[in-house]
């Protein structure tokens, strides 16, 4: 009980800590979701795309959960199934150019994007050291953070790569 209790304090700890974080970075106006018109429509298909994919996952995560038996706990699902969506919705919108809104700077969100896939992955790794990451042949809730860290780790990799590629192209014109 006292494990369950923890594990919860955690969870709701971590979020807390999440929701301070970004008031405080739209506080200081890091974070200024203003978009133009067409990045508005773009962002509108971005979040249909990962609405739908989300729609997928969910069944594909329950349909493999009743062929393949029990291979990870819940959390660590609905945390799969999140993360591929979220990667769908931000790898559409970064493709559009509807990822930053106007007076947002791209370094800042590289930055960002780094902390976070760098805390997450060394969390990763610090649970996939310590025993319990797969128990009896499921993957357990430790699995979270890398999970995370590797969702944010793409949606950087994406960024950058497009962030220069449009600067290559802007040069060339």
């Amino acid at each position: 009980m006292d494990y369950q209790l923890g594990l919860l304090l955690g969870i709701f700890s971590g979020l807390g800590a999440g929701f301070l974080f970004l008031a405080l970075l739209f506080k200081k106006k890091v974070l200024n979701m203003e978009f133009d018109e067409r990045q508005e429509l773009a962002r509108g298909k971005a979040f249909q795309y990962g609405f739908f994919t989300l729609l997928v996952s969910a069944c594909a995560y329950g349909v493999s959960d009743l062929v393949l038996g029990r291979w990870c706990d819940a959390l660590t699902g609905v945390t799969l199934c999140a993360a591929v969506s979220l990667c769908v919705f931000a790898v559409t919108c970064i493709l559009k150019d509807a990822y930053l809104s106007l007076r947002e700077r791209p370094r800042t969100i590289m930055t960002m994007f780094a902390l976070l896939s760098a805390i997450n992955l060394g969390f990763g790794v610090m649970s996939h050291l310590s025993p319990g990451l797969v128990e009896n042949g499921v993957l357990t809730f430790r699995a979270v953070n890398p999970i995370a860290g590797l969702l944010t780790l793409v949606i950087l990799i994406v960024y950058i790569v497009n962030h220069l590629l449009r600067s290559r192209e802007e040069e060339e014109e």
